[in-house]
This record gives C-alpha cells, structure tokens and sequence, in this order.
C-alpha cells in the first residue's frame, strides 16, 4: 500500500544544500522514480538553525529530491516512496509522493537497544591541513569507559539498555576535498579509503570525522535520521551515518555534546525545542506558541549541553520501561518520580490536558551520574515538563514554569507551587522535592466557566503584493474562555480598507472554548489602487465587545523580471590534457524588489565528454541577491585543441534564463 501525498509549488531556500552523485543513466525529465529515501538533518555550527534533506537512492544511485511545497511528515531514512514530477540534472521535484505504507514499508531498521556497532572513520582532505584530532583522543569521544563518551551517555541514559562499542580507523587523506554540498561523495571516498582496513558488514552505525569544508555552507554535524540502505565496498548493508566536522571536537566534552546530539538523530531523534507562550506557561489547546528548535538546554538534542534526552524521547526509542511511565487521564492523584539518572522506579508521568488529545511529560533531574551535573541548578529543585500535541512529532517541546522570567534556564515547577491551566481543568502541584524523589499531585476539578475576550490574529501569506494583485490571509481567531464553557458564537466582519474588494466570509463563527477556528480573507487589489500600506484583518463581536485584529499589506510597484546575469571567469585558459579547471560562477537577480525569489538550475554541456562538478547545484536568490559558486571539469588524457565550454542557467517555469561560454585551450605538458 501506499500513502499519497500532492505538492504544488517548488519551494527551497538558498541554505538548502543539494547533494548529487553522477549518475550512469540520465533520468528523463518527466517522470516517476521509486526507491528509498535517505532523510539528513544538517546542523548549523552554533545550533541556531536546521534543515532537512531528502535523496532517493535506488540502484547504488543517489539523487537529491525537493519536495513541493513541503515534504509529508515523519519521513525518515529507509522509507520506500513513488515520486511523480520533473527532474534536472541529478535533482528530483517531486509534485506527488506515495509513502508505501504496507509491510515493506521501510528497509529493516537498525535496532535502538543492544549494542550499536560503531565505525568512526578519520577522513582528511588533500588541500586542508590535517585535523589536530588524535585517533585516541576520537576514540574516547566514541568509546571510554573511563570518561565521558557516547558509549557511557547512551548506557547511563536508557539504563543499561544501549551501548555501542567499534573502531577508529584513519587517518585517511580523500582522494580530494569536498564541499558539504557533497556528503554523499564524501562519504563514498572515505568507505573505498577505509576498505582495506574494514569489514563493513560488521557495523551499523557509520561516523565520518572531516576537516570543515573550505567552500560551501557550513554545519557543525549533519546526521541521517535513522538508518537505510548504504551501499559499500563489501555489499549493501543497513546502516546510519553522521558527519562531524572535526574542530568542532578538539574539546572532550564538546565532542561528545556533538556526538550525542547527531547520534540522536540516527536513532531517529529530532530537537530538543522550546515552546514559548509569553506570559503563560501554555496557550489554548491547540495553540503552537513560539518554537525554539535547539532552546532546550537541558537535553543535547537541544543547544549545546551534556544533558539527558528528554522523557518523551526516551520513551519514543523504548528506552524507559512501561513500568517506567504513569499515564494520567482524566482521574488524579498523588504521584512520585524518581531522579531519571537513578535505576528502575517510575520516571515520567504523562497527564492528559483536559480533554483533546495533548499531554504533559514530568520527570525530574538531580545531580546523578555523568553528565546531569552539568545543567543549570534550578532544574534540580522541581519537575521539568515537556509538552506533546499535534504539532510535536519525533521531537520534544519544554515548557517554561517560570514564564515570568526572560530565561529558559529556569523552566522547573518548583516545590509548593501549583499551576492551574487556564484553558482545561487541569492543575500540577510540586509537593516536595527530595534527593530520592519528587512529589506531584495531579487534580482535575469541576473547571468553571470563566468568560474571556477572543483574541484575533491576522497573517499574510504574501504581505508584498502590487496593483492586480490577489493576497490571501489567515484570520486565526481564539475563543479564550476556559473549557468548562460552552462553545460561543462570534459575528464576524472583514476590515478591509477603500478601495481594495474581497471575498465575503462568513457572517458568523462558532467556536468551542479554549480552541481557534482558521479563516482564509482572500482580497483583491485593483490595477488602480495608489502604492503605500493598507491595514487588512477582521474584526469578532461579542456580548457588544468587538476585538479587532489587522496586519499591513505593502503595495508596491509591479514585479518586472529581468535576465539575471551570469558571469564566468576566466574566459580563457590553458591546461594540460587530464588536469582539471575550476571556474568561478557568479549569477545576480536582476529582478525588481516586488518580485519573488527564484530557483535558478546550473547545466553545462560543453565540451561533450567531459566531466562537470558544480560545488553548489542550485540556488535560490531573492530581487538583487548575488551567489557565487564554482564548476570544474575534467579534461580527458587524450584531448588536444581548443574547446568551447558553457553554462546555462535554468528559472523554474520559465526555461533557460542567461548563459555563459569560455574557452579551453588544452595544450601537453613540455618534456
């Protein structure tokens, strides 16, 4: 069976790197792929952002895949896909993906208990010195038992249940030096570099630690979200890689914070984040707040930090026990966790908020073990609580208990405190906290019906529009009365200024307490409207209190597209039969402000035969913005003469947009 899910339009930013391995057979450029998707996420150096991405591998082949308008959700590595849709050069845009869903549905994952077996493989680049990491200073990262370590981490986290043990071998130096744009290709240079040394049936946990990149975007790891097909030297086998970027472990303890974090992502972990409401601990149901992706600082799955995954991921892996975890639903009580650093006993409670299905995960650290220690103080004086909905998926939200503070240091619900949530019947009271254990009482009362003021929140999903235009908006609206309420209704009016038309919504809206109901205002703008800003929203009425909400429309000057300009340097040049000759590309927007970003492709045929690598496969640049990247193609042993060389530049729906030439003049070396 399979799950099908239609995209529309092509959607990637310019941090997207693509990563493309050359394949034999060139795909056409309609078409359906089927194979298996190998899911990476990237890691910026200082955890301020992430990416995802996707590549189909099918046949020893790999192609990067961009997803329209987004990919489905919790696609991990091994899943088996169709994918309909266009593909230039080596990258697929998938318009349509069906996730086989049967008992095939993905290639047999690597276990998350027992021993992982573990190859760390040093890989070093001709043209960059030589990392200063010492294979036994790797190996401790790895495996010590001694010292900290991600063996040590993952025993003491799931109590015994994980550990990995392995080798380090390296270091090797790569045949030459990649880009992060070519993980894949490195991580083929560094199995052949290791494969006299390796028997790579013998692992299932693949590591390659390499200089950073010179060119490129840059990452501090980048790991595959759970395991898949890899092929090696010695056969297919079932397997997850991480890359780590070596300077990034020249500390012990830095090394191992990485190394946890990105091995928690092949055991299928996403971030640790933070879940912030302003003011309040937690919103209405249903309600996202602010995410944080890497906030937690209590989790290295989270920003930097030696700390233990979070409770729900643990019990996502099978790393707490079901004895472990106490279900609370709807019936309360008294309850005591024991410290998660501490054997056996209960470690989590799971409450139910209210009655929708979202749930609070408690549990409680102390300064236990090898690595809890490490954290801020404040955590070891109450509950840490995580929060599961609809929106958390494969990762983990903390809550701020203290939401009075700007700090997410301190997010604990400390002894003698009760949080009573506004939006259900639900109340948390910290008892006590002891060395041994904490203390929670659990209560759903009789909530009472408290009546308060909507809240409407309007957002543009194009907020630069010109004359002739159509922007839409969502109008969110929130019924913030407390659950025990009965559902309100709330006339309803667009606020749309002069001279701008709309679409009529719906006189009124009904909508349970303590939930938000989603609108879309669709306007139009006239070829005649005046540039300058208009305040667009909507306006609820209740009990004679209208609540306005608005955001600002810019009308601007119509886009007018331009050829973008491509440059290649240097025009001519002279090398010798089987070297190499890199260019330097420089391609610029040349559209007006108003427009929107473009996808630019890069594509060179000539000189027929010969090899191309671009460092970077595509970009994706907004009105004015610049990129530079670099080709370089192999000239053939037995070539002479003087040869043309081009490059095209491709615009989604809209075909070649600027092209370049240059030329080669290959002459032999003198004896």
């Amino acid at each position: 069976m399979y799950r099908t899910w239609m995209l529309m339009a092509a959607v990637c930013l310019a941090a997207c790197g693509t990563q493309s391995a050359p394949a034999e057979e060139p795909l056409p450029t309609q078409g359906q792929w089927e194979g298996e998707l190998e899911v990476i996420v990237v890691d910026a150096p200082e955890h301020g952002a992430s990416h995802l991405e996707y590549f189909l591998t099918k046949g020893g082949q790999r192609h990067p895949v961009v997803f329209n308008q987004g990919a489905p959700e919790g696609l991990r590595s091994g899943t088996k896909v169709k994918l309909r849709g266009r593909q230039q050069d080596q990258r697929i845009q998938a318009e349509s993906v069906e996730v086989h869903t049967g008992p095939e549905a993905m290639t047999a994952a690597c276990g998350v208990t027992g021993v992982q077996r573990s190859l760390v493989i040093l890989a070093a680049f001709p043209g960059l010195p030589r990392p200063i990491n010492t294979p036994a200073a790797v190996r401790d990262i790895f495996f010590s038992t001694e010292r900290r370590s991600l063996a040590d981490y993952w025993s003491e986290v799931s109590e015994g249940r994980t550990t990995t043990t392995g080798d380090v071998v390296g270091w090797y130096t790569l045949d030459r030096d990649y880009t992060c744009a070519e993980t894949g290709e490195m991580r083929e240079a560094a199995l052949r570099a290791a494969n006299a040394d390796v028997d790579f049936t013998k692992y299932d946990r693949i590591f390659i630690v390499h200089p950073r990149p010179a060119e490129g975007c840059s990452y501090a790891g980048q790991a595959s979200l759970s395991c898949g097909a890899l092929t090696t030297p010695d056969g297919t086998v079932t397997a997850s890689t991480a890359w780590l970027v070596a300077e990034n472990m020249d500390q012990h303890d830095e090394g191992v914070e990485l190394v946890t974090h990105e091995a928690g992502h092949n055991l299928s972990l996403h971030h640790a984040r933070t879940r912030d409401f302003g003011t309040e601990t937690l919103g209405p149901v249903g309600a996202q707040g602010v995410l944080d992706e890497y906030g937690d600082v209590f989790s290295t799955m989270g920003y930097w930090n030696l700390g233990h995954y979070a409770a729900p991921h643990k019990a996502r892996i099978g790393w707490l026990a079901p004895s472990a975890v106490t279900v609370v639903d709807g019936v309360g009580g008294t309850f005591t966790l024991a410290p998660v650093e501490s054997s056996g006993g209960r470690k989590a409670l799971k409450v139910r908020r209210g009655a929708g299905d979202a749930w609070l995960w408690l549990e409680y650290r102390q300064r236990l073990g090898n690595y809890d220690w490490t954290l801020g103080s404040q955590v070891f004086g109450g509950a840490l609580v995580h929060y599961e909905d609809a929106t958390t998926r494969d990762g983990s939200h903390l809550l701020d208990f203290t939401p009075g503070t700007a700090s997410w240091s301190d997010p604990a619900l400390l002894p003698g405190r009760t949080w009573t949530d506004p939006y259900s019947n639900l109340s948390l009271t910290v008892v006590s906290a002891t060395t041994s254990g904490l203390t929670v009482r659990v209560k759903y009362g009789q909530t009472q019906c408290v009546r308060a003021a909507p809240e409407v929140h309007v957002t543009a999903f194009q907020d630069t529009v010109w004359p002739g235009g159509r922007p839409e908006f969502e109008v969110a609206i929130t019924n913030k009365d407390t659950s025990a309420c009965g559902p309100s209704t709330f006339p309803l009016q667009a606020i749309v200024p002069e001279g701008l038309s709309f679409d009529p919504l719906p006189a009124q809206v009904e909508i349970a307490a303590a939930s938000t109901s989603y609108l879309t205002l669709q306007t139009y703008v006239p070829y005649s409207a005046a540039l300058g800003d208009y305040a667009v929203g909507a306006a609820v009425t209740r009990d004679g209190q209208t609540v306005r909400g608005t955001t600002t429309l810019h009308v601007v000057e119509r886009c007018i597209q331009t050829p973008p300009t491509l440059t290649l340097s240097p025009a001519t040049v002279t090398a010798a039969p089987g070297s190499s000759v890199t260019w330097t590309v420089n391609v610029t927007n040349r559209d007006s402000a108003s427009c929107n970003w473009v996808w630019y492709d890069f594509v060179s045929t000539l000189p027929e035969g010969w090899e191309t690598v671009f460092s970077d496969w595509g970009v994706n640049l907004a009105p004015g913005d610049a990129f530079t990247f670099t080709m370089t193609k192999s000239i053939p042993p037995g070539a002479s003469g003087t040869h043309p060389v081009d490059l095209q530049i491709f615009q989604e729906d809209y075909g070649l947009a600027a092209s370049a030439s240059a030329t080669v003049e290959v002459v032999p070396a003198a004896d």
